[in-house]
């Protein structure tokens, strides 16, 4: 997931910006925003700054999107554009025929806001595939020299002409003039009588054959000098077409090569293949999907209740018995398949241009051959069962780590189902739709306020400059029935999406307060930071509520800081502003989480009589090498204390940040550096 993103935004509408940014933002993604309404200024941010998307709103402007694309273009850059119109849609096909991006209606804030984060992703690939395309480049670069200076004989075949040939394959055949030998055809270095032969060999392994990788002929110079020798066969590509690369067998030591060969292939238990060839075999297939535009099945078969067998039969038994199961598999499935041990009992398949009914049909056959026999091992008779998880999948799906897990909860789904059976691959929690994602953290959010598994953390926010009162940050944690923590990044925005983060607020503030009454009896200046979500801003009793307990038990309403999310105040400015002027009434003091990413951060203070800023932690990412990180918080804090505000940085995480933030004259600190959060309120201020 990308983490931050630097946005352009041409418009006459800062408020509209905003409203995007807070809803990229919602999503868990940093945004470092500019804002221009001129052709000047779009030229110069353009020149001065590489950005990940531009986001031009038409309404209000005297640019059009043909201005943007010559400024663009102007800049050498590639950056995609996201356009938000008044046009409607039938007016917009041109705008994607130039080439922009996305064409958004202005008032879909939320669409827009998904569409640049795809605009991004979109831009991060396609420089990835550059880089990617310039490594090709390089290893080939560095292939080709190798293959050149190598002593091993070696020639690329194109439709049964050479290509390319290195000096040794010449030399051997007698050709002088390397031009001589692209266009020649390989049955020219071939004796009549085998020329059949090689045809058949060819023909054999272009249809995938593994018996066709290697074989002896009798071959012939230019000169008509015969001599034998093996044609070894593997598949390249030349500028960029698929190519046969031909490799002329040495003769020297070729047993023992033959043998190192099978033994980094193999399992020598079951006689299979191992799992590191089993996953070369996966990428290649992956990679002739895409030729052939048909689906593969990948199955990962494992014997059930094997430690049991391996603990009655012992190490050599059980080996015994993996070996029959591997041939038994092997008998199943078609020559093309790749069978391999993978780990212990388990095994893997893999079936090229395959269907999922066609690979049930032979999962079904070999669970039945298992069941109906019996296995002698050592000592013992005993019968087996074998389950089985597989996945269908194309050159689109996920790197072969990810297809082999995902076979792998597929085989837990059939064990679990008890086994002797088989289960393909469904996505899991993590590809369900968000919608879907929202609800389960509803039920689990309202189980938890049930059943009282929600738990407070505190952790330290500290003066730089010495000691003069403790203060806290207050986190909460979601606890499944099971013990597992949940950070709140995981379930508050599923909450405030679906209007339960209220509840939340309304039990930290209830739970919080009773915990800060208790610690003011040790020490009367300690301060708790509360945040509240924008669920509770749109709830006009929430000051109503927060006096009443702040009355209930006793507490001074100057101990209670507020803390509210720049992108909440933005989305919702009004009840924000109503929200700061009830606790100025209260004594109480408000903060400004996420502080700084906004197009113009210090105009919310204009409307907003905040006590402190908390700046956004995208601005502590390697703050000690970041010289632009540096500047921005030396500017923040310039312009808040000018303000009278007071500077919180979180998430410092290494000693390098904290002496910057020293020499920033930043006010207060927190982080895992100093202090993670901790289940009560007892850190030692003095010490630090």
């Amino acid at each position: 997931m990308i983490e931050s993103i630097r946005v352009l935004f041409v418009t006459a509408n800062p408020n509209l910006a905003e409203q995007v940014i807070s809803s990229i933002r919602s999503r868990g993604c940093a945004v470092r925003p500019e804002q221009v309404d001129d052709g000047e200024g779009l030229t110069t941010a353009l020149r001065e700054t590489r950005f990940e998307v531009v986001v031009f709103t038409e309404p209000g402007l005297n640019l059009a999107r043909s201005d943007v694309d010559a400024a663009l273009q102007a800049s050498g850059r590639r950056t995609p554009l996201v356009l938000m119109t008044e046009r409607p849609e039938e007016e917009r096909l041109p705008d994607y025929e130039a080439g922009v991006f996305a064409v958004v209606d202005h008032q879909l804030v939320e669409l827009t806001a998904i569409l640049t984060l795809r605009a991004a992703d979109s831009l991060h690939l396609r420089q990835q595939i550059k880089r990617m395309e310039n490594s090709l480049q390089e290893s080939e670069r560095r292939s080709q020299l190798l293959l050149d200076n190598s002593r091993d004989a070696i020639a690329y075949i194109h439709d049964g002409m050479h290509v390319y040939a290195n000096a040794s394959w010449r030399e051997r055949f007698g050709v002088d003039d390397p031009d001589d030998i692209e266009g020649l055809p390989l049955m020219d270095l071939v004796a009549p009588d085998s020329r059949d032969d090689l045809k058949r060999f060819l023909r054999s392994y272009q249809e995938g054959s593994e018996e066709a990788m290697a074989q002896h002929f009798q071959l012939r110079t230019l000169d008509g000098e015969a001599f034998e020798a093996e044609l070894h066969l593997s598949s390249t590509t030349v500028e960029g077409e698929a190519a046969t690369q031909v490799q002329l067998s040495s003769g020297e030591d070729k047993e023992l090569a033959q043998k190192i060969d099978y033994l980094s292939q193999r399992d020598l238990v079951t006689g299979l293949y191992n799992r590191q060839y089993f996953q070369d075999a996966i990428e290649t297939t992956r990679t002739r999907a895409a030729e052939t535009e048909k689906p593969f099945a990948l199955l990962t078969v494992a014997v059930d209740h094997f430690p049991e067998i391996r603990a009655n039969a012992g190490m050599s038994g059980a080996d015994l018995m993996l070996a029959d199961v591997g041939q038994i598999i092997e008998s199943h499935f078609p020559e093309t398949a790749v069978i391999a041990r993978l780990e212990a009992e388990r095994f893997g398949v893999l079936l090229p241009e395959a269907q999922q009914a066609a690979a049930e049909e032979r999962l079904n056959a070999l669970q039945e051959a298992i069941a109906s026999r019996v296995f002698e091992v050592g000592t013992l008779s005993t019968h087996g069962s074998v389950s089985a998880g597989g996945v269908i999948a194309d050159e689109t799906a996920p790197d072969t780590e990810e297809l082999l897990a995902q076979t792998d909860r597929a085989l837990e789904d059939a064990v679990k189902a008890g086994g002797g059976t088989h289960r393909f691959y469904r996505p899991a929690e993590g590809e369900l739709t968000q919608a879907q994602l929202d609800q389960q953290w509803k039920n689990r959010i309202l189980e938890a306020l049930e059943e009282n598994r929600l738990e407070l953390r505190y952790q330290p926010v500290v003066n730089l400059h010495g000691a003069d009162r403790p203060r806290y940050s207050v986190f909460v944690r979601l606890l499944d029935a099971d013990g597992t923590v949940h950070e709140p990044v995981e379930f508050l925005p599923s909450a405030e999406r679906t209007e339960v983060a209220t509840r939340i607020d309304r039990w930290i503030l209830r739970h919080a307060l009773a915990v800060l009454a208790r610690q003011l009896k040790k020490d009367s200046r300690t301060q708790f930071f509360l945040k509240l979500t924008n669920g509770s801003l749109g709830d006009p009793s929430v000051l109503t509520w927060l006096n009443d307990d702040l009355h209930a038990l006793r507490i001074p309403a100057d101990n209670v800081v507020v803390e509210l999310k720049e992108p909440t105040i933005v989305t919702h400015l009004k009840p924000a502003m109503n929200a700061g002027r009830g606790l100025k009434e209260m004594h109480s003091h408000l903060c400004v989480d996420d502080f700084g990413n906004g197009l113009k951060p210090f105009q919310l203070l204009q409307h907003l009589d905040a006590d402190h800023i908390k700046l956004d932690a995208s601005f502590v990412k390697n703050l000690a090498e970041s010289e632009e990180n540096q500047e921005t918080i030396r500017e923040y804090t310039e312009a808040a204390h000018a303000k009278g505000k007071q500077v919180i940085v979180p998430h410092i995480e290494d000693a390098s940040a904290l002496a910057v933030l020293y020499g920033l004259n930043v006010n207060l600190v927190q982080g895992f550096f100093l202090q993670a959060p901790m289940p009560e309120p007892d850190f030692d201020f003095e010490s630090v």
